[in-house]
C-alpha cells in the first residue's frame, strides 16, 4: 500500500465502527514501522524508548531498534500506553478488510502466480487482498521508493539477506518508471542536448 493509501485508511471516519478504531491503528503503525504481525501484537508500552522502539521479533528472536515517525509515535502512545489487544490473526485480517472497504481501497487489483506450465491470475478489490502481512511489505516497499538504503531497511526489517528483503518489495511497472525517472533528474542526466542561445546544441 502506498503513504497515500496509508493515510486514507488512517484518516477514515469510523465513529459508526468504534470496534474497528483499535485495528485501524495497529495496522498504520505496522505499515510505519514494517513489524509482523506476532510483533506489533505484542508490543509493551515499555518497548518504546524516547522516540524508538525496541522489540525482539518473535520469528528470528533478533533484536530490532525502529525510529518512529511522529504519527507512529501518537498512534501508540495514544491507543497503546496501557497494552496492546488480544488479537489473533484471523480476527485482524477480516476486520482490516472492513476497515480497507470502508476507507474505499476498492481499485481492482490483480494478483497472478505459475502452476506448472500454467498462469493463474485473480483479480479483486484491493481491500479484499488487504492482510497483515500488507503492513510489513507496504513499509519496505516505501522506503525502497522513497531511496532508504536497503541496508538500513534491513536494519529496521530484521531481514537477514538481500535476496529475502527483495521478495517484499511490491512495485508496479509505472512506480519503477517513476522511480527511475526521479533517480535521473537526481542526478541531472536526463538531457544529452545543451541549450545555447535557444539552438540545441550537442
Amino acid at each position: 500500500m502506498s503513504h497515500d493509501e496509508i493515510r486514507t485508511i488512517y484518516q477514515t471516519d469510523l465513529t459508526a465502527y468504534p470496534h474497528l478504531f483499535e485495528y485501524r491503528d495497529l495496522f498504520v503503525l505496522a505499515c510505519l514501522t514494517g513489524l509482523r504481525f506476532s510483533d506489533f501484537s505484542t508490543l509493551k508500552p515499555e518497548d518504546l524508548k524516547r522516540d524508538m522502539l525496541y522489540k525482539k521479533q518473535a520469528k528470528s528472536d533478533h533484536w530490532v531498534i525502529i525510529p518512529l515517525r511522529e504519527e507512529a509515535k501518537l498512534i501508540f502512545t495514544r491507543q497503546f500506553k496501557d497494552k496492546i489487544p488480544e488479537l489473533t490473526n484471523a480476527e485482524f485480517n477480516r476486520h482490516i478488510k472492513t476497515i480497507g472497504k470502508l476507507a474505499g481501497i476498492n481499485r481492482t487489483t490483480t494478483f497472478s502466480y505459475k502452476k506448472g506450465n500454467k498462469d493463474i491470475a485473480f483479480a479483486k478489490p484491493k481491500y479484499e487482498w488487504i492482510t497483515t502481512h500488507t503492513a510489513r511489505r507496504s513499509f519496505c516497499t516505501n522506503e525502497f521508493l522513497a531511496g532508504t538504503p536497503v541496508e538500513l531497511i534491513m536494519k529496521i526489517s530484521g531481514h537477514k539477506s538481500v535476496k529475502g528483503f527483495y521478495k517484499y518489495i511490491r512495485i508496479t511497472p509505472e512506480e519503477a518508471a517513476r522511480k527511475i525517472k526521479e533517480l535521473w533528474l537526481s542526478r541531472n542526466d536526463m538531457k544529452l542536448i545543451k541549450k545555447r542561445d535557444n539552438v540545441l546544441a550537442v
